[in-house]
């Protein structure tokens, strides 16, 4: 039988894509749809800026039903968004913590009632800008907020619990690669997995790549 990865997330994907590149996956073919700055809400907004909703469908369109689903999003939501969006409306980030939830749910059901059974959804990648640090245009206006690397942190790890608990409520497969990542005496993101560049958001990617492929390569051999 032929082993087909469908990858569908945020720019953090790009690790996994990255892993797939160095042959570190066992399947046989894949298909990576990644949307930079593609959020969990805005799977409820198809004319979101995005417009990743739109594009993860049409993707899904043209994959198999037997293929493995993987989808990662929920860094750009936990890492700026609900602190902006709560800013911005004058609303409690806890509202827009259990907005965000609920449209990732949404869009998980509804992949898995387009008929792919094979669906794993994943922890969200903590946050990595330190405080203070000068980011110059990070996209998504990044520095509008002043959140500490801690709080970040907190509410990514929160998130991320409350993704297992919607993939098991919901009979989805579930993994993390975030809790590796964790520097367990900071609580923080581990200095070593952190990218070269401190005003990139994203983890570095040549040293995440076995930890996402061993995490995937369980949901492919564990998912009948």
């Amino acid at each position: 039988m032929n082993k087909h990865l469908v990858g569908l997330g945020d720019s953090h994907l790009e690790a996994l894509a990255f892993a797939a590149d160095l042959n570190l996956l066992n399947v046989d073919s894949r298909h990576f749809s990644i949307v930079p700055g593609a959020t969990a809400v805005g799977l409820r907004n198809p004319n979101s800026l995005t417009n990743a909703i739109t594009i993860f469908k049409e993707a899904l369109q043209r994959q198999p039903k037997d293929a493995y689903i993987v989808v990662h999003l929920g860094e750009v939501d936990c890492g700026f968004v609900m602190w902006w969006r709560a800013q911005q409306n004058g609303e409690s980030v806890e509202a827009q913590f259990r907005e965000s939830l609920a449209a990732y749910r949404e869009f998980l059901v509804e992949v898995r009632d387009m008929g792919f059974t094979r669906l794993c959804v994943t922890g969200a990648s903590l946050p990595t800008i330190g405080d203070g640090v000068n980011m110059g245009d990070v996209a998504n206006k990044r520095s509008e907020i002043s959140v500490s690397l801690h709080d970040r942190t907190a509410l990514t790890t929160r998130y991320n619990k409350a993704l297992a608990e919607l993939a098991a409520e919901l009979d989805l497969r579930y993994f993390d690669v975030a809790e590796a990542t964790l520097d367990r005496s900071s609580g923080l993101v581990h200095e070593f997995f952190k990218n070269p560049d401190p005003t990139d958001h994203h983890l570095d990617k040549s040293r995440v790549a076995g930890i996402w492929a061993l995490s995937c390569n369980a949901f492919v051999a564990g998912c009948p």
